[in-house]
């Protein structure tokens, strides 16, 4: 028994040492490798990628959707790089998602804001209401009547109107300052006509947006100049005409409740005339000198329009349901109308009022 016993250790000893030799011979294969491909990226720079590992690895996509060939379809906007509105769909950061890239396949020209009807004025007054909901570039929650924001307008034809617009609490909106009066000449507005307002897709800037006209016809209720309701008028001179303002007697301004400022005052206030036909005109006004105002920023607006000469009479009249304080109504009587019916007395560029002329024909203009 113990001899057995001793072959069999003895053979599992030849085994172990077998399977050493073994492990041996296998180790010294592995670095043989090992120095054949050390030897290769020394010679060759590029190191032996396994085939299996390129099959598993995924190409990486791109987020950019690419051209059809065939449809003639392109890329979206094209090369543009328009301002992006967080708030509008597709705007998402996120652009890897299934809904972001159909999002970016869907581009509308335009986003309608909304529109309103045409008045019959030199400025536009946008209500607060809609002002304050679809124009977020103008500060609404605390309107300051001190800032002025320029507002960038396209219309149908891609011409570009720059308007500058500010706060009027009178007018319980903001207004356009200037180049509305031109917009208007130019499409030709009358009242009951339609502006639309669009927010245009791409966007070049917070500040820009599309406009459009619709023409309608309508009737215009017709303010009336009554006897009771006159308040002054004024003979224009030549100086009226060509330094485009005209300045008002200090009496005849006290006829206006809310304009009346101090004498050294550098306030600068905003009225709103009515003509014959129903034409609002804003006029800014201030305190020239002790006894006089000066009636400035829309003045030359009316007198073009009008084709308001020297030598004619501007007058003036109580509006019988105004807007607000400010609110009058304006006309002008032709040098050769009141003269053929005889020479009045009175009456000067620095505004001269006469009760005797209250019964001329007030002219409207076309």
């Amino acid at each position: 028994m113990s001899e057995s016993r001793g072959l069999d250790s003895k053979g599992e000893g030849k085994e172990k040492e077998g399977k050493s030799e073994e492990n041996v011979s296998e180790e010294a294969s592995v670095a043989d490798t090992e120095v054949a491909e050390k030897k290769n990226v020394g010679t060759s720079g590029e190191e032996n990628v396994d085939s299996d590992s390129l099959s598993k690895k995924k190409p990486k996509q791109s987020n950019v959707p690419q051209e059809k060939s065939g449809d003639g379809s392109k890329r979206p906007y094209g090369d543009v790089q328009p301002y992006t509105d967080p708030n509008e769909p597709g705007s998402d950061s996120d652009s890897d998602s299934d809904t972001d890239s159909v999002a970016m396949d869907y581009c509308p020209d335009e986003v309608f804001l909304f529109e309103m009807e045409v008045p019959k004025t030199n400025r536009l007054v946008i209500p607060f209401e809609l002002a304050s909901t679809h124009f977020p570039p103008l500060d609404t929650r605390k309107p300051n009547e001190k800032q002025i924001e320029t507002l960038e307008f396209t219309d149908s034809q891609n011409h570009e109107w720059y308007m500058p617009i500010q706060y009027y609490s009178d007018e319980h909106g903001f207004m356009i300052l200037t180049g509305w009066q031109k917009f208007s000449t130019q499409y030709n507005l009358q009242p009951m006509d339609l502006i639309r307002i669009l927010k245009p897709v791409p966007r070049l800037h917070t500040h820009h947006f599309l406009i459009e006209v619709e023409k309608k016809q309508g009737t215009v209720e017709i303010p009336e100049f009554r006897k009771e309701n006159f308040l002054f008028l004024i003979e224009l001179e030549q100086s009226d005409i060509k330094f485009k303002r005209v300045f008002l007697a200090r009496n005849d301004v006290r006829n206006f409740p809310g304009v009346e400022m101090q004498r050294n005052s550098r306030e600068k206030k905003m009225m709103r005339f009515t003509d014959k036909n129903c034409k609002h005109w804003y006029m800014n006004i201030i305190r020239y000198s002790e006894e006089k105002y000066m009636v400035i920023d829309g003045w030359d607006e009316f007198v073009k329009e009008r084709g308001v000469e020297a030598g004619d009479l501007v007058v003036f009249y109580k509006h019988e349901h105004p807007c607000h304080r400010k609110h009058y109504l304006i006309g002008f009587v032709k040098k050769e109308d009141w003269q053929n019916r005889g020479q009045p007395s009175g009456g000067s560029g620095a505004g001269s009022s006469s009760g005797s002329r209250k019964g001329m024909e007030i002219a409207g203009g076309d």
